[in-house]
């Protein structure tokens, strides 16, 4: 018997705790819509988007270098397993922006590219983010 319930993941998302709210937008183009009959069977891929709530965490790294280190952050998401059952490498996630009770904006909104997926089985996934960048050209 696991000793979380439904409910108490539920209640680490809050956006009135610890939580933000975000979308997940469902990337095409993976090896599964080679198959449509795959597709038609599960929700995978399907370009679908989805409003979730989201922990947010932006870690400092220390990466060793040959004579320099540098300095950088790995940016990554919690997020409960049943409101993001297909998330896959490559699908975006856009995190609102970050605000106190004041309504001061801490960080502003950012889209993310999901780089991999790390499930717990037991009922979050650890998602690891990479900044989507905007070139203008």
């Amino acid at each position: 018997m696991p000793l979380e319930s439904a409910a108490d993941f539920t209640s680490y998302v809050d956006t009135t705790a610890h939580g933000v709210s975000a979308t997940l937008f469902e990337v095409q183009n993976s090896l599964f819509d080679s198959f449509g009959l795959i597709d038609s069977l599960f929700d995978i891929d399907s370009g679908n988007s989805t409003n979730i709530n989201i922990i947010i965490d932006q870690e400092y790294l220390g990466i060793s270098g040959g004579s320099v280190d540098v300095s950088g952050f790995q940016p990554t998401a919690f997020i409960k397993a049943s409101d993001a059952p297909f998330i896959s490498h490559s699908d975006i996630l856009k995190v609102d922006a970050i605000t106190t009770n004041k309504g001061n904006t801490l960080s502003p909104a950012t889209t993310f590219h999901v780089v991999r997926v790390e499930p717990d089985n037991v009922g979050m996934v650890q998602v690891f983010l990479e900044k989507q960048w905007v070139y203008i050209i």
